[in-house]
């Protein structure tokens, strides 16, 4: 029984009508959609997104230079201790003014942002252009990749939102045409409607 009225639409008979064979389709049509037009979108919208992260990361590593560097200022007491387990002096990254020699060979000095400092074999260095000035990091390929893959889930996410819109338009656009459908037919019928062959 429930598989019957779960098809009805689909079959003849004659209480069918034309929009309820038109939301037939449109569920059809959104379920394909929705299957194959959502994850393309997403995995287009990804591959997109990777291939110009992965531009950025190379034109990023390729302008940028990590040159080692010194501590001018004393650290502050705050940072002062010993590693546990290395049983050595803790080396906290902190903003500090450091030296450093820039790529051309010159000799730079200044303070430097945290986010610029990078511990490499347990020496200091910083993130410079070529005009030795302190820079951000470069983004690196693995960050580059889970942002592309956030790009693509909000691209599906987004192409599933519109299409679900588009569906609902559509289905009220024709409970609308329908309602009219049956505003005319109870127009037609009048007031004698049911009271047909009642002998008067």
């Amino acid at each position: 029984m429930g598989s019957k009225v779960r098809w009805w639409r689909w079959r003849r008979n004659p209480l069918r009508r034309a929009s309820d064979l038109a939301e037939a389709w449109i569920g059809l049509v959104t379920v394909v959609l929705v299957l194959c037009a959502v994850p393309a979108a997403g995995w287009f919208t990804g591959q997109a997104a990777n291939r110009a992260l992965q531009r950025t990361v190379r034109h990023q590593l390729a302008e940028r230079a990590l040159v080692p560097a010194a501590l001018v200022t004393a650290a502050p007491r705050s940072a002062a201790g010993t590693d546990a387990e290395a049983g050595r002096p803790r080396q906290t990254r902190r903003p500090a003014v450091l030296t450093w020699t820039a790529p051309d060979g010159s000799a730079r000095s200044g303070t430097v942002r945290v986010e610029n400092q990078e511990q490499v074999d347990g020496r200091l260095h910083i993130w410079t252009d070529r005009g030795g000035r302190p820079v951000d990091p470069p983004l690196d390929r693995a960050t580059a990749r889970a942002h592309a893959a956030l790009a693509g889930l909000g691209g599906a996410a987004l192409a599933g939102a519109l299409l679900l819109g588009v569906r609902q338009l559509l289905l009220w656009r024709l409970m609308r045409r329908r309602l009219l459908e049956w505003e005319r037919e109870w127009t037609r019928a009048g007031q004698d409607w049911g009271r047909a062959g009642a002998g008067g």
